[in-house]
């Protein structure tokens, strides 16, 4: 049974800029009524230049998840019934590539992240430096993480830095960006989560990778969906799943599913001397250095303005179900902010 990918990952190296697109963000959502419009609120209109839209996947609330991020000026897409984690994530890349993205980029609904810091994930990809760009808790501030919670993240981060043979720092990070092309061929074999299975496969494809340092606190409302035993038996199959494809795709017993190996440099760990220092907190981040960087990660308790509506209230195309079907997408036209 194979334990590891099949190579390391190809050396470092830059590719040309992105092309012409907006930058999407959306944000996997279930019962999060009491975070997800705050959230939205946070996502910057802007980065480096390029719009950003906002989407908000609500994976079968029961609440009004829905109602509220659509209020706030996010375009939702609402699942029938909760399908998990890694079907939401699915859809949301799904939705950015039909939007013609240049990044697209994903954070969790419950204040966790903050998506002020778009930039920090998203600057390398805009500039041609990765394709594959993760969010590093453990590089940056975090304000509160359970023990027992900071010992397993530790641990299978250490297992996937294994299995990947790359220095990976935060293996179950929420807060991630891929280029265009990363989000057309990034597959996610099991609908329970994405974390470890995501990274695998771009890795395997090829895809340059990046970790950048980022503040996070743990939720104050709500319930993780994660139960350490449940996580286990569930996300450790998956990622055997995993290697075997892709060793079966070096051509020892290809089967339907093979996937071609790509020849992309890949650009792995943080910026040598990289630090995080705490600032203020601001609607946009500040760029991403080499040298040092700069985390604007406290949450202020603001007022929560409604971002400017995308799409004027037309209606978007809705992206297809990858279990075959058709999400239906509520949609609401927002105020424009206020400055």
């Amino acid at each position: 049974m194979a334990i590891r990918l099949p190579a390391p990952p190809p050396p470092p190296g830059h590719g040309p800029v992105a092309g012409p697109g907006p930058v999407v963000v959306f944000l996997p959502a279930h019962d999060e009524e009491a975070t997800v419009a705050e959230v939205v609120a946070r996502v910057p209109e802007l980065v480096l230049g390029r719009r950003v839209e906002c989407l908000v996947v609500d994976d079968g609330s029961g609440d009004r998840t829905a109602e509220l991020a659509a209020a706030a000026g996010a375009t939702v897409l609402s699942a029938a019934a909760n399908r998990g984690l890694g079907a939401a994530v699915r859809t949301g890349l799904a939705a950015a590539v039909e939007r013609g993205a240049a990044a697209v980029a994903f954070c969790d609904a419950d204040r966790e992240y903050d998506p002020a810091e778009l930039e920090r994930l998203v600057g390398p990809i805009l500039e041609g430096r990765a394709d594959y760009v993760v969010g590093s808790r453990f590089a940056g501030e975090i304000r509160r993480m359970l023990p027992q919670r900071r010992l397993g993240n530790l641990a299978l981060t250490g297992l996937l830095r294994f299995v990947a043979r790359a220095p990976i720092g935060d293996g179950q990070s929420g807060f991630r960006a891929l280029s265009g092309p990363a989000a057309v061929d990034a597959e996610i074999v099991h609908d329970y989560n994405y974390a470890q299975v995501l990274t695998l496969d771009l890795l395997a494809k090829g895809y340059r990778y990046l970790e950048v340092p980022i503040g996070y606190q743990f939720r104050t409302t709500g319930r993780s969906f994660v139960r350490p035993l449940r996580y286990l038996r569930r996300v450790v199959p998956a990622v055997w799943r995993e290697l075997d494809r892709h060793h079966r795709s070096r051509g020892n017993q290809p089967g339907p599913s093979d996937v071609e190996l790509a020849s992309r440099p890949l650009a792995v760990g943080l910026p040598e001397g990289a630090e995080c220092r705490a600032s203020s907190s601001s609607r946009s981040s500040t760029a991403p250095s080499t040298a040092a960087w700069s985390a604007s990660s406290t949450w202020s308790p603001t007022t929560v303005a409604p971002r400017t509506s995308s799409n004027g209230g037309r209606a978007l195309p809705r992206p297809p179900d990858p279990d075959g079907g058709r999400l239906p997408v509520l949609e609401r036209a927002a105020p424009v902010r206020r400055r």
